[in-house]
């Protein structure tokens, strides 16, 4: 039988380990931002594939917030200016979008790299986001598009940047929908060749760039600039990577610097 230790104890692969919780079904985003707003101890589960996952390794929450049922908060829509992707949209949905692929192609390939088919087919965009995990590359490919993270809390609407890691997501927020500007001449590459050591994201618009790095930090590291990537001016920019057995904190950080350079080069071929 496989065994794990974890914050339950030693315990079979089960939800066994899953502590008591209430369980609440809003049907309305005010019936939801109310209930997380009284219960101090709740969370939000939807796709549940973090979750369940936490909660098997013996994380517990007094209460849960099922917002699989609120109406709107799956679709993807197109206003002229802005993709607007609701945060039941599951990776699924961006992957096999019509307007997605029209609009934002390199969005759309970059996200299909995410996840293996169950959670591909069941997480959703939002609990990627709110999940926080540093592997995670969500916030990573949002970041270099210039992505709003919109939230509503019962103060009103929130939103955030999704490139803006020094900010917190707002308490007792939740996360509806996220909005991805349009521009005509901006390009994007993403390289998670080397996951789970680091992960980099490129866009290039004009003469601008930004860059995104993932895996490597406790949270998604951005750069931004005008003119060609050099490897070592990332690299050297860069704070002390996490501790990985796959590599060390120098060769991490090193290899920032060669994806992103590697990847500009592709995007402007070779200019």
């Amino acid at each position: 039988m496989y065994t794990h230790a974890t914050d339950a104890g030693w315990i079979s692969r089960s939800h066994r380990a899953i502590s008591p919780f209430r369980l609440a079904r809003p049907r309305s985003l005010e019936e939801a931002v109310g209930v997380l707003s009284r219960e101090p101890a709740a969370t939000i589960v939807a796709g549940g594939i973090d979750l369940v996952r936490r909660m098997r390794g013996g994380g517990s929450w007094g209460a849960l917030v099922d917002i699989s049922s609120i109406d709107g908060m799956n679709g993807i829509e197109d206003d002229g200016t802005v993709v607007r992707i609701g945060g039941l949209a599951t990776h699924w949905d961006i992957e096999t979008s019509g307007l997605l692929a029209a609009k934002l192609p390199d969005f759309q390939a970059a996200w299909t790299t995410i996840g293996n088919i169950r959670i591909r087919m069941t997480g959703t965009v939002g609990g990627n986001l709110v999940a926080q995990e540093p592997g995670y590359d969500g916030r990573v490919v949002l970041g270099v598009f210039g992505a709003e993270l919109i939230f509503v809390t019962a103060g009103g609407e929130v939103r955030l940047r999704a490139d803006d890691t020094g900010t917190d997501f707002p308490k007792a927020g939740l996360l509806t929908a996220i909005e991805i500007p349009l521009k005509a001449d901006r390009k994007m590459s993403f390289d998670r060749s080397l996951k789970p050591v680091v992960s980099v994201a490129v866009s290039v618009e004009g003469e601008r760039h930004a860059i995104g790095i993932g895996c490597a930090f406790p949270a998604p590291v951005f750069q931004s600039g005008i003119g060609a990537i050099e490897a070592e001016t990332v690299s050297a920019a860069l704070p002390k990577p996490t501790g990985n057995p796959m590599g060390g904190a120098e060769y991490r950080r090193r290899m920032a610097g060669v994806l992103a350079a590697r990847a500009y080069r592709n995007l402007t071929n070779g200019n």
